[in-house]
């Protein structure tokens, strides 16, 4: 089982390293893709990959659960692995006019469909191998995140120094993604599927679905403080505040290097607290360091420091969550269409302040979708259950 915990991690460093990849290049892109859109074009790459995840979710939970965790999850790695080595291949928009755009966003939609779907199946394997400290595993699972843009970043800002690196080198970045998806292949081979999955009664997915209005009430909120916050620092810093590439990228490795800890030790306050009760703190967490970072915060190391701990605590909770709240039978599709059925207001995050910035600063505009996340989540959460005793997750 130990296999199947560090396979589904796996999963997750490789989820936030692709979309690590397209927020910390975002500019890039705009520049090299998207040349006419400004900071629309810096934005949208990251809109058509979470957009499409909801789709993948739902197909390849519905294989999770039928067919097994494991066939899903080696067709899933498959996928993603292709579509972000392809895209590092895309001739400018100088060269190939409006077909390069096309082709990114192309190739960003089908990424997000794969990385949703093995969302699904991850997220589901990993708890259902985990008997004892869900919290804490849920923590350290989560975190897998943070890893992947830890690793994106330092081999942006390692990049950003060559003096060719808006013509080619950054390419590098898609192109080395490449390599834990492969290693994750390889793992995938041996995991197993977990025992609680085959020995439960199977019935069509579909029918375990009540609580999914809720849950994704509760993942909606947690996604938009994330893209209005940690995953909009680079573009914050890169396109508002005008840093160069390889100070903002050292800067945003600060807060996600901080946040790896924050997440495992927050899951693990969930295992003594409570995953609701965690989560309603974390949320009220995220929107008081949003306050202060965007009214008064300038962008140094202990800015990011306090910034990447203060918007990470409430995502903690996301894996153990999501899978005590629905029935084995229907969990992969359950966890999966949450987790990433947010995307379709939460996908938006970034455009709802740019849009809001016509009539506002920037700052203004971030933290009040911040604080519409936080009462989006804070809301979900105190219309469900306390997870921790009332769980039909049984391991």
């Amino acid at each position: 089982m130990k296999l199947n915990f560090i396979g589904s991690y796996l999963s997750w460093v490789m989820d936030s390293y692709d979309l690590g990849a397209v927020v910390i290049t975002a500019a890039i892109l705009e520049k090299v893709f998207y040349p006419t859109l400004g900071l629309l074009g810096a934005v949208l790459p990251v809109v058509f990959t979470v957009a499409a995840r909801p789709l993948g979710a739902f197909l390849f939970g519905l294989l999770a659960d039928l067919r097994g965790r494991k066939k899903a999850l080696v067709f899933t790695v498959l996928g993603y692995s292709l579509s972000i080595g392809i895209t590092g291949l895309v001739p400018p928009y100088a060269q190939i006019g409006i077909v390069a755009p096309v082709l990114i966003s192309m190739l960003r939609v089908i990424q997000g469909i794969f990385i949703g779907g093995d969302v699904s199946s991850s997220f589901t394997l990993a708890m259902e191998s985990v008997s004892r400290r869900r919290g804490l595993f849920s923590g350290l699972m989560q975190s897998g995140t943070l890893l992947g843009f830890v690793l994106v970043d330092l081999l942006f800002t390692s990049l950003a120094k060559s003096p060719s690196f808006f013509q080619y080198t950054w390419r590098y970045i898609y192109f080395t993604g490449v390599i834990p998806a492969v290693l994750a292949l390889l793992i995938r081979a041996k995991m197993t599927e977990s025992k609680v999955y085959l020995e439960a009664e199977k019935d069509y997915p579909t029918k375990g679905l009540q609580p999914i209005w809720q849950t994704i009430l509760v993942m909606i909120g947690f996604w938009v403080i994330i893209y209005a916050g940690p995953q909009f620092i680079p573009v914050y810093l890169g396109q508002v505040l005008k840093l160069p590439p390889a100070t903002y990228g050292f800067l945003a490795l600060i807060m996600n290097v901080v946040g790896i800890p924050t997440m495992i030790i927050s899951g693990l306050a969930s295992d003594l607290l409570g995953r609701k009760t965690l989560g309603v703190i974390g949320v009220l967490v995220a929107f008081l360091t949003a306050l202060w970072f965007y009214s008064f915060g300038t962008p140094s190391i202990g800015s990011m420091i306090a910034f990447g701990i203060g918007m990470n605590v409430a995502s903690s909770i996301s894996p153990a969550y999501l899978a005590e709240r629905f029935k084995t039978f229907s969990r992969a599709t359950g966890v999966g269409s949450s987790y990433n059925g947010a995307f379709l207001v939460a996908g938006f995050t970034q455009l709802f302040i740019s849009g809001l910035s016509a009539f506002t600063s920037t700052s203004h505009s971030a933290i009040i979708v911040v604080g519409a996340g936080a009462l989006v989540a804070g809301v979900g959460l105190l219309a469900g259950p306390e997870t921790l005793r009332l769980s039909y997750l049984k391991v």
